[in-house]
């Protein structure tokens, strides 16, 4: 016997309604993703010195170390301690290529914002510049004076400017978030 019209409306809703909740489930992945590279590039701007500072001043070879340090490290690894240079090392090395594409990144996102018309925009770099870049930070309400605006548009003008950055940071895999 053939189905009917009733089990071939159900089938049909059921599938329906699975493709919607599939559909969903993607949306809410995508946006989790999204959340997390904005999430994580607030967190690389508001680590930003001390990334460089890690970037520049870490140990980058054995040959960098000095007679007097070498002795120091020598004696710490004869100690017992296990203490991994390699790590060290590699650790500087992810460091320093990824300051160099975040450093590339923003000098992109200065170039947008400078050659936009629209004053906001050139705003939310010296935002950022001021709150994150800068080897003294300023505090938002500082920021907010100098910039003529309310505490609270710093606080959107970060955001703006994290979300412009991410774009630029992660590529084509921010932009599919959507």
């Amino acid at each position: 016997m053939g189905k009917s019209k009733a089990q071939d409306d159900i089938v049909r809703v059921a599938a329906e309604t699975a493709l919607e909740v599939y559909a969903k489930e993607k949306q809410k992945e995508r946006r989790r993703c999204a959340d997390r590279r904005l999430r994580d590039t607030k967190r690389l701007m508001r680590n930003y010195r001390e990334i460089k500072i890690h970037a520049g001043d870490a140990i980058a070879s054995l040959a960098e170390v000095a007679n007097d340090d070498y002795e120091f490290f020598h004696n710490l690894m004869s100690d017992g301690d296990k203490i991994d240079v390699e790590a060290i090392v590699r650790s500087k090395a992810k460091s320093a290529i990824m300051l160099a594409h975040v450093d590339a990144m923003l000098r992109a996102y200065q170039v947008i914002c400078y050659g936009s018309i629209k004053p906001e925009d050139q705003r939310r770099y010296r935002v950022l510049e001021a709150r994150f870049l800068i080897e003294k930070p300023l505090p938002i309400h500082e920021i907010a004076e100098r910039e003529n605006i309310d505490n609270r548009t710093v606080y959107k003008d970060i955001d703006a400017a994290c979300e412009k950055m991410s774009a630029l940071l992660f590529g084509i895999r921010w932009i599919e978030r959507d």
